[in-house]
């Protein structure tokens, strides 16, 4: 049976159940006394066997899928806490390690900063160095350029002087005697 057939069986059983199987009349005396607590007793044997064959299946099949899931969630729950009692001890564990991470890891920026700082120092001397090069080799060339400017200016200064004695003391007679000898010593 389906359980739409049994649903509707249940159902008409409670309706036929709830009507009185025996009719009664007054007039029966003391005799019919036990006659409504046996109609009601009946009746209710006949509801109570109705439901029980046409519920059984359907509730039989609960309680055991409800026991089925009830043994499943206990065993998920059990492993549960199997992986939590794990993951609880992994979180422990890496707690215990944990100071002396970050020991190691206080001992090993320690290292670090100081090799920083002599890098750092090493690079700040080899740019002191190559800038006091770069300096000295600044200077040595503006010293050149200010010894030519210098040797320049005093090349015009001697020739500037030069050229004003040589226009007070030569005398035209003293230019045509030097213009004749140049050219006596060109054809020769």
């Amino acid at each position: 049976m389906t359980h739409r057939t049994r649903r509707f069986c249940a159902v008409a059983l409670m309706l036929l159940a709830a009507t009185p199987v025996f009719a009664f009349s007054e007039e029966g005396g003391a005799a019919n006394a036990w006659a409504p607590s046996i109609a009601k007793m009946v009746n209710f044997a006949i509801l109570a066997a109705g439901v029980w064959y046409f519920l059984r299946g359907s509730i039989a099949e609960h309680l055991k899928t409800r026991s089925t899931t009830i043994r499943k969630g206990l065993v998920d729950a059990k492993a549960m806490r199997v992986a939590a009692e794990q993951q609880l001890a992994d979180v422990k564990q890496r707690l215990s390690r944990l100071p002396g991470e970050l020991a190691e890891m206080k001992r090993r920026s320690e290292e670090e900063l100081a090799a920083e700082k002599v890098r750092l120092a090493e690079a700040t001397a080899r740019e002191r160095q190559r800038l006091i090069e770069q300096t000295h080799r600044e200077i040595e060339l503006q010293s050149r350029i200010a010894r030519r400017d210098l040797v320049q200016h005093s090349v015009e200064l001697s020739m500037a002087i030069a050229r004003k004695r040589i226009q007070q003391d030569i005398t035209p007679a003293d230019q045509a005697r030097l213009i004749e000898r140049y050219t006596a010593g060109v054809r020769a």
